[in-house]
């Protein structure tokens, strides 16, 4: 998975592209800690993001979380339909800000 940044202040976007899985999870978890430190609100991009696992949605999960304890927000973008459909089955989907 690559991510790119595009740095808004307070708010970063990251633009996510590949996939999201076991293989790149950890890596991904310990960047978006970092980036969650950094930023009041995060916005991940997923138009190139092709393919998510359950350790990928783990990272998502510890980004809300960690935004979310420090009254930051996460919003997610352009997420194709089998992305999005692996949100909605594990009841992530109603979590996050989708847009």
């Amino acid at each position: 998975m690559d991510v790119k940044l595009v740095n808004r202040g307070t708010e970063g976007e990251l633009l996510l592209s590949g996939d999201l899985d076991t293989r790149t999870a950890k890596d991904a978890d310990e960047l978006f800690a970092q980036l969650a430190d950094r930023f009041d609100s995060i916005t991940l991009n997923m138009e190139n993001l092709n393919y998510i696992s359950s350790a990928g949605l783990r990272t998502i999960r510890n980004l809300y979380l960690r935004l979310f304890k420090k009254g930051g927000k996460l919003a997610v973008t352009n997420m194709n339909d089998n992305v999005m459909e692996v949100f909605e089955m594990t009841g992530l989907a109603g979590l996050l800000n989708i847009r």
